[in-house]
């Protein structure tokens, strides 16, 4: 089965900015590039030993505190820290966060922030994540404490009751407002922080959120425009074209012409032509996955190389055309097909997804960490990412939000009375953080031009996203070419002039923040 690109952004260490692909068939999360400590040790040529693990009792359900606590797992770093400077939060998303501590140091933009403000830092891990899991498995009724209002709530009661194990041997609380902290994030825990900004404007002094795709949605097509726009503009147009062959033919051609089309693609033995559509959303959601200082030779460049160069030609604006698109495209997914599911002819044992005993779907061992993502798209976010149904698209028109609606329930069927609603209530997740209008002070936002998910950021440009103007108290910083998460590591922000010039003005608008809240008299002394 195919996946659903997710939010993250964060960078494996020592290695160049890659994202790991969820299983296949599945949505693409927004993830951030992790980071671990050994590359921020590298980078920063420095001894220091490993962070170790530190565990908060976090309340299980935030509206019922009598449910109990469960250890939510985080790290500490004060190497920078001053008196008077903040304590800068990063909370690692949706998967085990121990991959994520190089963001304690300065190889990271979240460390750079501290060392320029002489802040100390602290790695936070998600709720059902890694070691910060509730419950023994992942099953329906464990999943019910996991909401976004718990997510959010969860910043405010940590900063709020934490005891932070200072290096010179004291443990110190260090709580907000008295003490500044600055939340950030990239990605889904960018959105994070700008909700945990709009939510307690007062308790947290300042946010940094990066890629952050703030409105939710369900019908989420726009997450592919910003990758057509970004494509080469003939590798672009060679898609669409193949794309409106694909969708021509399974709406209006006969069955022999239709399986005559997915054998192309080695697809024919798919018993359903739909996911067969969305096996070929395997190259556009590529895309996500580009960094900012790798060029050339990555997935989705090869990708179009395979389709507008012949006898070492490139093809101009216009592309080869249709019929040398598709032969290349479908030697491009035999390819895909034999790596990603050991045939180059796979059927529904990988791209299937309406059998319900698939153990993508049964399997409820905490070692699915897609799963929990998953949960939260299908009761709160939505993010189906779908073809265009008003124009022409680089996915098919057959991949709809119904297609993947239909699957949440078989991913959780109900149980002990907890079940998945019929459609994500994004209207409500809206309505209690204000996704595209966001509007708070000491709220910085970093989006790319071309990042896949920058249609549910403030800088959005699907017609019903309002136009954000960047303001001194919520700036509004675009990467010129960017793709996700461009930023948030040091070294390969810095080695792509359109990164570098915003990863700068994100530390320096952190320090003038700073030095605005230490101009402010009287705060209470801290703790």
């Amino acid at each position: 089965m195919l996946s659903l690109t997710w939010l993250a952004c964060a960078l494996v260490p020592l290695a160049p900015l890659v994202v790991a692909r969820p299983p296949v068939g599945l949505l693409a999360p927004p993830k951030q590039p992790p980071f671990g400590f050994e590359g921020s040790q590298a980078a920063a040529r420095l001894a220091t030993a490993p962070p170790v693990p530190n565990f908060f009792d976090q309340l299980l359900d935030h509206s019922n505190p009598s449910f109990g606590t469960f250890p939510q797992r985080f790290w500490f770093y004060d190497g920078y820290y001053e008196e008077g400077g903040p304590i800068v939060l990063f909370n690692a998303g949706e998967e085990d966060a121990s991959g994520y501590t190089g963001y304690l140091q300065n190889g990271t933009i979240v460390g750079s922030i501290a060392y320029a403000t002489g802040g100390a830092t602290i790695v936070l891990e998600h709720r059902y994540w890694g070691a910060s899991i509730p419950f023994a498995d992942y099953s329906t009724a464990n999943m019910k404490y996991f909401t976004i209002e718990n997510s959010v709530q969860d910043f405010a009661y940590f900063a709020q009751n934490v005891v932070l194990p200072f290096s010179n041997g004291t443990n110190t609380t260090m709580a907000p407002p008295n003490v500044p902290w600055i939340v950030t994030g990239g990605s889904y825990p960018g959105a994070l922080a700008a909700y945990v900004k709009q939510t307690f404007p007062d308790l947290f002094y300042a946010a940094y959120a990066s890629s952050a795709p703030v409105q939710a949605i369900s019908d989420f097509y726009g997450y592919f425009i910003p990758v057509a726009n970004g494509a080469p503009q003939n590798c672009s147009t060679d898609m669409k074209a193949v794309i409106t062959h694909w969708d021509s033919v399974m709406s209006n051609g006969t069955k022999e012409e239709q399986l005559e089309l997915m054998s192309v693609f080695g697809l024919q033995n798919v018993t359903h032509s739909v996911d067969a559509a969305s096996a070929l959303q395997t190259v556009p959601w590529s895309w996500q996955n580009l960094g900012p200082a790798v060029g050339a030779h990555q997935e989705f460049f090869d990708f179009c190389d395979t389709l507008e160069v012949k006898d070492g030609v490139a093809a101009g604006p216009e592309g080869y055309g249709l019929e040398y698109a598709l032969a290349q495209w479908g030697a491009w997914q035999l390819a895909t097909n034999q790596q990603s599911c050991g045939d180059a002819f796979a059927g529904d044992s990988c791209w299937g997804t309406f059998d319900p005993d698939a153990s993508f779907y049964t399997n409820v061992d905490p070692s699915n960490t897609y799963r929990p993502w998953m949960w939260l798209i299908c009761t709160d976010l939505g993010f189906w990412q779908n073809g265009d149904p008003t124009a022409p698209s680089i996915v098919s028109k057959q991949v709809t939000v119904e297609y993947w609606e239909r699957q949440c329930p078989l991913w959780f069927p109900a149980e002990d009375g907890v079940s998945v609603p019929q459609l994500a209530p994004v209207a409500h997740v809206n309505k209690l953080y204000d996704g595209w209008n966001i509007n708070q002070d000491h709220l910085l936002f970093v989006n790319g031009e071309f990042d896949p998910w920058r249609s549910g950021s403030v800088s959005s440009e699907l017609p019903s996203a309002p136009k954000r103007q960047s303001t001194p108290q919520q700036p509004i910083l675009l990467v010129k070419t960017g793709v996700h998460c461009w930023d948030m590591i040091t070294s390969t922000a810095q080695a792509n002039p359109n990164t570098r010039v915003v990863f700068d003005q994100v530390v320096a608008q952190m320090v003038e923040w700073m030095k605005e809240w230490n101009m402010v008299p009287a705060r209470p002394p801290q703790n």
